[in-house]
């Protein structure tokens, strides 16, 4: 009888019911075909489940209730990948999966594309940028011009970093005007950078008329002449052609002797909106010529300065801050500023415009992790207002011999603008250094200040600085500094510079708006004249 229960019991057990089932699956590479992929991260989006795949591309969830999974794959280099599953219980749902690898490509432009180096410059220099997702190897050939030659003839360059490149030359090689083309390659592309020179002392034979193209609210062609007023042939191009909107009969050409060429600039207004304000350059391998050109339409109004196709003086720019409400650079070379603290923002110098304003008393200040104006050649301009005593601005050296580390000050003090480079000047001669005589500019009216600073070219063993105001020339000064000594590393002054700093301990009270540097140029005496016009 005791038998007989027992396998009563055990015929009435019943099996446990099943609710749970599983994935599977291998992850292969779309370029090998059937080539498993490894180190695969698989994660279940709504447990934040995750495993990884292994030599064999193969992964596994075990133990999931019965319902509708959404699965991702990532890998490092490749393109994220997504697959939705039905779990059922009892069952092992196979999901094989294949990724393809991330494009990559090097995005490179260079800022300026061209450089004219006329009859004085001897330093000019281009910015390349990586807009690409991955580094690049670049190169530079410069062929047989054994007059021109580069600080850098290749390197690598980050995603979306940039990197400086200055080119020399050396006239004592040249004879005649050189135009030619350098190219940059990187990942089978090739760049162009045009380049001319011109022998010291070489007189440009171009004119050009007029300078400003006005195309108003409803013009849609233009014309400029170039006029050779030499006897021999005049060969030019065109450079910096910032906007599409616009476009050029030629972009090359050649004038006789004597001759004159006509241009016909057109305007496609379907290619702006609001107010259009660019510029292009003419050039004859010895001078550069820049034309203007304004558009509106038809009930627009100001133009907008944030407005990358709005500012005029493009060729050579390093970094552009309008600081009409923020501190962003719009010069296409994306350099990074902040406040420290944060200056606070008031009317600027056109209508609707804004400008930052500094006080002595919170010592705002606007820093730039670089150099920015250290450079053996440089041009810096703003829109200033309501100034009082202080500071403006200085760079600090990694050098901090010559009693501190800071150089290349400009201040305000007892009615007068001051620049002084050298650390030496600063700590030892400040008084006696840099003091510029200029017109008022505490008025409480705008005034547009710019200067333009060269060492050991104009003068040799000296800055020479001169201070322009409201687009007129007011002063130049020299300051001393031994060429020696810029060779030697730890009391060089030039190539030291490590932050820029706007304001900060000992600031004026102050409104400063557009403030404009171009890092290997002197811009000339028209071109500040152009900005100033333009209120920019």
């Amino acid at each position: 009888m005791a038998i007989v229960v027992t396998l009563s019991l055990t015929a009435c057990t019943e099996d446990p019911e099943i609710t749970t089932g599983s994935i599977a699956g291998t992850v292969t590479s779309s370029s090998g075909g059937t080539e498993p992929l490894s180190g695969v991260t698989v994660s279940i989006l709504s447990s934040g489940q995750s495993t990884t795949t292994g030599s064999d591309g193969a992964f596994t969830f075990t133990n999931l209730q019965a319902g509708s999974y959404s699965l991702q794959f990532s890998k490092s280099g490749y393109n994220t990948n997504s697959r939705t599953v039905n779990v059922i219980a009892g069952q092992s749902y196979r999901c094989d999966v294949q990724m393809s690898k991330v494009s990559q490509e090097a995005d490179i432009v260079i800022n300026p594309s061209s450089l004219n180096f006329g009859t004085t410059q001897t330093d000019l220099s281009v910015t390349i940028r990586n807009n690409g997702n991955i580094t690049a190897d670049w190169s530079l050939d410069l062929g047989n011009n054994h007059w021109l030659s580069v600080s850098q003839t290749g390197g690598s360059i980050q995603a979306n970093k940039t990197q400086s490149i200055t080119f020399t030359v050396n006239r004592d090689f040249l004879s005649e005007t050189k135009t030619v083309v350098v190219n940059l390659q990187t990942f089978g592309n090739s760049y162009p950078i045009h380049i001319s020179c011109a022998p010291r002392n070489t007189t440009s034979e171009m004119t050009i008329d007029p300078t400003e193209l006005n195309f108003g609210t409803n013009l849609n062609e233009k014309t400029f002449t170039i006029r050779n007023t030499g006897k021999n042939a005049l060969d030019w191009s065109v450079s910096n052609l910032q906007s599409d909107a616009i476009s050029l009969s030629a972009d090359k050409g050649v004038v006789v002797g004597g001759g004159s060429s006509v241009i016909t600039v057109t305007l496609d207004r379907e290619k702006f909106t609001g107010t259009l304000s660019t510029s292009f350059l003419i050039t004859d391998g010895i001078k550069d010529q820049e034309v203007s050109v304004t558009a509106n339409v038809s009930g627009s109004g100001n133009d907008n300065p944030n407005n990358t196709d709005s500012f005029v003086v493009r060729n050579g720019i390093l970094a552009y801050f309008p600081f009409n409400g923020n501190f962003d650079d719009i010069s296409g070379n994306d350099v990074y500023g902040f406040g420290s603290p944060d200056p606070t923002f008031t009317d600027g110098v056109t209508a609707g415009s804004q400008a930052i304003s500094f006080s002595k008393v919170k010592e705002n200040a606007f820093v730039v992790n670089h150099g920015l104006i250290d450079s053996r050649s440089m041009t810096i301009s703003f829109w200033i207002k309501d100034i009082s005593e202080g500071n403006i601005f200085h760079v600090t050296s990694s050098n901090k011999n010559d009693g501190g580390e800071e150089m290349m000050t400009f201040t305000y003090r007892d009615g007068h603008l001051k620049y002084v480079v050298s650390r030496y000047c600063n700590h030892y001669t400040f008084d006696s250094t840099g003091n510029f005589t200029h017109k008022k500019i505490d008025d409480g009216e705008w005034h547009h200040v710019a200067l333009v600073s060269d060492y050991n070219k104009i003068n040799y063993a000296a800055a020479t600085t001169s201070l322009y105001i409201d687009g007129r020339l007011m002063d130049t000064v020299t300051e001393n500094i031994n060429p020696f000594s810029e060779g030697e590393s730890s009391n060089k002054h030039y190539g030291t510079g490590t932050k820029f700093i706007l304001g900060g301990s000992g600031v004026p009270s102050m409104q400063l708006a557009h403030m404009r540097v171009y890092d290997a140029r002197q811009l000339s005496a028209d071109e500040i004249k152009t900005i100033y016009e333009a209120k920019q």
